[in-house]
């Protein structure tokens, strides 16, 4: 079969992300070469029309993946938890994790950092037994990339699993299904886009959407990765975030 290509996009404002510039969006795909011309151009349209400003630094890279080097995951399980007021998120989270090894604690300061960062690039990662951020770059945080949907898996996904957003949606669902194959006990995360107030917890098989986790039009959001670090290697885990491709769904 032939080679696979990650395409992946991001933009910012002002400067490169590097460089101090302000995010504007970023996207994901491991895709066929037959697709390579018109998702590319797809996330490049989607850089220069999003709700948090017109990007004037974009940047897209290609790179062949070869097809032996893909690993195969089924995707979580998707539910959705009833939240009418972001006031009442704490409240949520802390029953949808009951039975966790994580503290109430620990997952109320670190939603409340996730309503308010605006810096970092990437996911942080937590230790649940110091309770403290354990990713070696503060200001870039971790990077999942080289995942996506296996083709045939996410055409014969019920719409209404998916919701509203679907694309958006179905990129979740994948990066959250990689991240748990990782070994990672729970992730909270929230879209810094202003119109998108739905974020998810990721706990055992479950991807559970949670409508109403930030007040409207706010600009912050982030991801919260929480995880054993007597149970994992450090380095280890973020190379498969970072480097592993992985097709989610057609096992």
């Amino acid at each position: 079969m032939e080679n696979w290509y990650s395409v992946r996009m991001r933009s910012s404002q002002g400067a490169p992300h590097e460089d101090g510039g302000i995010h504007i969006s970023g996207a994901e795909r491991l895709i066929e070469a037959s697709d390579v011309k018109s998702i590319s151009y797809d996330m490049i349209q989607r850089a220069m029309n999003h709700s948090r400003g017109n990007a004037d630094f974009i940047s897209l890279k290609i790179e062949t993946i070869r097809n032996e080097d893909i690993q195969h995951l089924a995707p979580l399980h998707v539910k959705k938890a009833m939240n009418k007021s972001y006031q009442t998120t704490k409240q949520v989270l802390q029953e949808q994790l009951a039975d966790s090894s994580i503290s109430e604690s620990l997952i109320s300061s670190y939603y409340e950092w996730l309503l308010h960062d605006n810096v970092n690039r990437g996911a942080i990662i937590v230790d649940i037994n110091s309770g403290k951020r354990i990713d070696p770059d503060r200001n870039r945080g971790v990077r999942v990339s080289h995942f996506d949907w296996n083709k045939s898996s996410i055409q014969k996904w019920p719409k209404d699993l998916l919701g509203i957003y679907s694309e958006r949606r179905a990129e979740a669902i994948a990066l959250a299904s990689k991240v748990a194959a990782a070994g990672t006990i729970c992730e909270l995360c929230c879209s810094d886009d202003p119109e998108f107030t739905t974020g998810y917890l990721t706990y055992q098989d479950k991807y559970i959407q949670i409508p109403n986790m930030k007040e409207e039009q706010s600009p912050y959001g982030g991801r919260v990765f929480f995880i054993d670090s007597k149970k994992l290697d450090l380095d280890r885990y973020i190379h498969y975030l970072e480097k592993v491709p992985v097709l989610v769904g057609g096992v």
